[in-house]
């Protein structure tokens, strides 16, 4: 049966403001565009817009699906700005389960960049319990829950992390990157099932804002990598809840997932690069910089020797695969592009950096010259930038998140949220690349980037990033029927009125799969 949709401002993405009359989808496909007159007769079924707009479904290339489904029904603090109200909702916080995982905390909503302590914990509850800091690379734990990992204040450090002391040298409760890492492997509690459901949740979030493809990785958080594998499996595809899924196969299960007797679902949930860390993120000053911090000796935390790096990466090419690197400070940034100059990705394939924070002009340079794309997250810069200055200095801030100067050096680059770490909603993502802006100040101005770029981000750029440029993100004759319907012209309205966007149907693969 072939349905034609007409009677919208439909936009391609195919050039800047180009349109068409109708589209005419069959079998998951678009088989022709075109002017209603000339479609109408190959129909079986209209859909009129009613003048909404219409254009390719979104993708958001770097998130965490499986904890967006979770954040949906635990505790998350990331909007929280009062301390007596944060401590009154970790009190009042129950679950039937053995931990309590609170997610989100954020010392820069609070005032003094207020950091809850073990004690202050402990007298909240006596629970095991995990709050996640925003960054997903650090948290704060209570002493019940270090009593049953068994950790004491003499328990040394893991390599590519810390337990947090005190200057007499006692556990602060707070944990960064592998230890923080340990500690939240030990609170999973989750089945094949219990996952699915967290999927499912997850993705139909997702596709209420539009997005119909996101890239994911999860498959080293939740016990062994067959359960969260085996959830997207049994939960996506074609035949299933329809939603497009790139699994990123964490450094820790990478070979494992790979020697994997899977049946992969094509299109609809496959496995994509080694994901490595490289070092940590800002919020935690463990991101890995060239020069100290400012009124610091600390330069961050290296996640990894240059031997173990190089190892990883020989390993991804050994199974002709590409790596997908985090790596938020330059140091961290110089050592990975020293690791894949070293030792090159496949032919027809290229490697992905994702956040790329903080640059300097001959990263840039280097990250031009290589066979990469760049995953980037548009709103760390509205969530950095009022407090990052004060760590790294003004005169390394001007090279944070140099959009506009990748984009001229004809870098790709994706649009993605890391959510839940950022809100998932693309076009909050979307406005930051336009505007650089929060509440009033515009940060590096030179480095916006056009709104047609902007949403090329999440369509046509997004698509390349898995190599589906030829298939996804655009409205033209045999690319997949992923559309999107809204409630304003999103080319032409201000970006301010942007941010409101609501989105009245997503359609997938031709069916409409969600609809307000």
């Amino acid at each position: 049966m072939s349905t034609l949709y007409y009677n919208g401002t439909i936009y391609t993405m195919t050039g800047n403001m180009d349109t068409v009359n109708a589209v005419l989808i069959s079998n998951g496909l678009i088989e022709k565009t075109g002017r209603y007159e000339e479609l109408e007769m190959l129909a079986d079924e209209f859909i009129d817009l009613k003048g909404k707009t219409m254009m390719p479904a979104l993708t958001d290339v770097h998130q965490h699906l499986v904890m967006i489904g979770k954040k949906l029904e635990l505790l998350a603090l990331d909007d929280v700005t009062d301390i007596d109200e944060m401590k009154q909702q970790v009190k009042a916080f129950k679950t039937n389960r053995t931990w309590n995982n609170i997610l989100g905390y954020d010392e820069n909503n609070f005032e003094d960049q207020y950091k809850i302590s073990i004690k202050e914990l402990d007298e909240l509850t006596d629970k095991p319990t995990l709050i996640t800091r925003i960054c997903a690379h650090a948290g704060v734990v209570n002493s019940a829950a270090f009593e049953a990992l068994n950790i004491t204040k003499d328990t040394e450090n893991p390599e590519g992390g810390y337990f947090e002391r005190d200057e007499h040298g006692e556990l602060t409760g707070w944990v960064y990157d592998k230890a923080f890492e340990e500690i939240r492997a030990a609170t999973v509690e989750d089945t094949t099932e219990s996952l699915g459901e967290d999927i499912a949740r997850g993705v139909k979030y997702l596709q209420s804002l539009g997005i119909a493809n996101a890239h994911t990785e999860d498959l080293a958080y939740y016990g062994d990598f067959n359960v969260p594998l085996d959830a997207y499996l049994n939960t996506l595809g074609k035949d299933a809840l329809k939603f497009r899924v790139n699994l990123l196969t964490h450094e820790q299960v990478y070979e494992d997932v790979v020697n994997a007797d899977k049946i992969y679902k094509e299109n609809f949930v496959e496995r994509d690069a080694m994901k490595i860390f490289a070092d940590g993120a800002f919020g935690a000053k463990t991101a890995l910089v060239s020069e100290p911090y400012v009124d610091s000796t600390d330069k961050g935390l290296q996640i990894h020797t240059v031997e173990k790096l190089e190892q990883m990466v020989q390993t991804a090419r050994s199974n002709n695969d590409a790596v997908a690197v985090h790596m938020i400070g330059d140091h961290a940034i110089e050592m990975v592009l020293d690791a894949i100059e070293k030792y090159p990705v496949p032919k027809g394939k290229h490697d992905r950096l994702i956040h790329i924070s903080l640059l300097r002009p001959d990263l840039i340079d280097r990250i031009a010259n290589l066979p990469v794309v760049c995953d980037i997250q548009p709103t760390f810069l509205t969530s950095d930038m009022p407090w990052v200055a004060e760590y790294i200095g003004e005169e390394r801030a001007k090279y944070l998140y140099p959009f506009k100067t990748l984009l001229d050096k004809g870098v790709i680059m994706g649009g993605s949220s890391d959510a839940p770490i950022e809100k998932v909603n693309p076009f909050l993502g979307i406005h930051a690349l336009m505007t650089r802006e929060d509440n009033g100040a515009v940060y590096n101005p030179a480095e916006i980037v056009s709104r047609f770029d902007a949403f090329k981000m999440y369509t046509v750029e997004a698509a390349k990033i898995v190599y589906r440029e030829n298939i996804q993100g655009k409205i033209e004759a045999g690319y997949f029927a992923d559309f999107i319907v809204l409630d304003r012209d999103v080319m032409t309205v201000s970006p301010d009125e942007l941010k409101e966007t609501k989105v009245l149907k997503t359609i997938i693969d031709g069916d409409i799969v969600f609809e307000m």
